[in-house]
């Protein structure tokens, strides 16, 4: 169970054979802050969609999460936000060194370019491709009070280069799977020829699943003339039986 403001957002396992409405309503009344139950049955699209249902509760999907002394406002049948990236999120909050340029390649909502913002760096680039997502985006960046260090856009982070962001990066923020992979000739091309940190976000096996996506990401950055080096590696998650949430952090060089 998961909770994000007032929701409680509940996943059936496997092996459930009780009644969703009845394991929701006792959810709702044991738990004071919880005023909505929403059923999560998936994930669908490029913009990862969550398919949802309001099992229990008031039909308001819209909420107010806190976390780590910021606040994200997100509507949990439109979007997904993930609370197993907090403590990633407290990461970029800490990492960024001042006066650094930091590219959010997959902003979402604003969760890892909110705590970049508050951190050391002088400007953030926050790239997001969805239009609801987006919204929520600019409004949680308002709510945050970090709107004088933040540019927005509303496009493909693969154009980022077109906005003249090309070899200015000190850090790059790729938040995103599955095909992460695809992106990070973009991600080269934002980063400092000097060297630039790159967090890079993939599923693979249990145990040693990063080994074979560093593998793909030396390959696919010795073909852009850059150096990979892995600086540290962390499992964030267990995402499915077979696949975790890895993120790999990466120094990239020419």
């Amino acid at each position: 169970m998961k909770y994000i403001g007032h929701v409680a957002l509940m996943r059936i396992p496997l092996r459930f054979e009780g009644n969703v409405e009845e394991e929701a309503e006792r959810i709702l009344s044991s738990h004071k802050n919880v005023k909505t139950v929403v059923l999560i049955e998936g994930v669908e699209g490029v913009y990862r969609v969550p398919k949802t249902k309001v099992v229990a509760g008031m039909p308001v999907t819209e909420t107010l999460h806190r976390e780590n002394g910021l606040v994200y406002r997100v509507d949990v049948k439109k979007l997904m936000f993930s609370l197993g990236n907090s403590l990633e999120r407290r990461r970029m909050r800490n990492l960024p060194r001042p006066g650094e340029v930091v590219v959010d390649m997959f902003a979402g909502v604003g969760q890892f370019t909110i705590p970049a913002a508050k951190s050391q760096a002088e400007k953030v680039y926050a790239f997001e491709i969805n239009p609801e997502a987006y919204r929520y985006l600019v409004e949680n960046i308002r709510l945050n009070k970090v709107d004088h260090k933040v540019v927005t856009f509303l496009d493909d982070c693969k154009n980022a280069p077109v906005h003249g962001l090309g070899a200015s990066a000190d850090r790059v923020i790729m938040g995103y799977f599955p095909g992460t992979l695809e992106y990070l000739p973009t991600a080269l091309k934002l980063a400092k020829p000097d060297g630039c940190y790159i967090h890079f976000h993939e599923l693979a096996q249990p145990t040693d699943g990063w080994k074979k996506l560093f593998e793909s990401c030396k390959e696919t950055a010795a073909s852009h003339g850059f150096y990979l080096e892995l600086q540290n590696v962390r499992a964030v998650k267990t995402y499915s039986p077979k696949l975790w949430h890895w993120v790999l952090d990466l120094r990239a060089c020419l």
